[in-house]
């Protein structure tokens, strides 16, 4: 029923401002848009703080749950919305069918939001950091979809997580990403590997999915005269034969070399 409710909170609001333009009347039209987006904003996070309320963060997340995941990806596209990121996306017909880890650079907060729309039929997760999860809704969304927190510089807590991870994918629930840079870093040049998270596609048996993602650390300062290209090039897989044949510093260096070249050549999709 509420989510009857939202389609009607929209269609109402869709039929007024097609109204309110035809008639002409600019002020009424802007303030009717605005209270529309205001009441559908705060509608949202009702029904967000409703069906997370009895979410305890400290109990895994077994299983997938459409509905969290159905408000996770409404969130991503909204705040894609609000950026005004504009997303071009190459490489996802090399994507396997089966779970993976995705290895990405990190350039900005919006990456994993973006990673996971496009990915959203892996049932993608990353492995995040533990400050995230005491945000209000959001961190209980990220627990719900397969997000794992990861609490730096406890090595036991660290090693749950691995664990956590590699059971994730080895049992197909979800893809899982990390980021081996550890941190943002809105430059070309990588910082170095945190090789220890490789562990996690050889001992789940699966492929890596190596990506490239450019300009998310632009959309908060474009905002709101300019929009932002984003691209995010999948750019090649390591599949588990070669995942397993090497130690994690050697596919740490073959992946290091894939983003390397894809960075220094620029955007597929602006090429294309």
């Amino acid at each position: 029923m509420l989510l009857y409710g939202i389609a009607a909170l929209s269609l109402l609001t869709a039929i007024l401002l097609t109204v309110f333009q035809v008639i002409g009347s600019v002020p009424l039209f802007l303030g009717v848009f605005a209270l529309s987006y205001l009441v559908y904003a705060l509608l949202s996070v009702l029904i967000c703080s409703c069906f997370t309320v009895g979410v305890n963060l400290d109990t895994p997340c077994e299983k997938h749950s459409p509905i969290y995941r159905f408000f996770s990806n409404r969130v991503i596209e909204s705040s894609a919305q609000l950026l005004r990121i504009r997303l071009h996306v190459t490489g996802k017909e090399q994507l396997p069918e089966e779970k993976f880890l995705l290895v990405s650079n990190h350039r900005g907060a919006m990456d994993p939001l973006l990673e996971m729309g496009v990915l959203r039929k892996y049932r993608t997760g990353f492995v995040s950091k533990k400050e995230l999860f005491r945000i209000p809704i959001i961190g209980k969304l990220m627990h719900k979809s397969f997000c794992l927190s990861l609490n730096r510089g406890n090595l036991k807590d660290e090693a749950k997580t691995i664990l956590r991870a590699i059971d994730l994918v080895k049992e197909q629930k979800a893809t899982i990403g990390i980021y081996p840079e550890g941190t943002r870093n809105p430059t070309d040049h990588l910082l170095p590997f945190k090789n220890g998270a490789f562990k996690i596609a050889q001992r789940a048996n699966c492929p890596i999915v190596v990506a490239v993602i450019r300009n998310t650390e632009l959309a908060t300062k474009n905002i709101p005269f300019h929009h932002t290209d984003v691209y995010l090039d999948f750019i090649g897989v390591l599949d588990k034969d070669f995942v397993a044949a090497h130690n994690t510093v050697e596919v740490g260096n073959r992946v290091r070399e894939m983003m390397e070249a894809a960075l220094a050549s620029g955007p597929s999709a602006q090429a294309a």
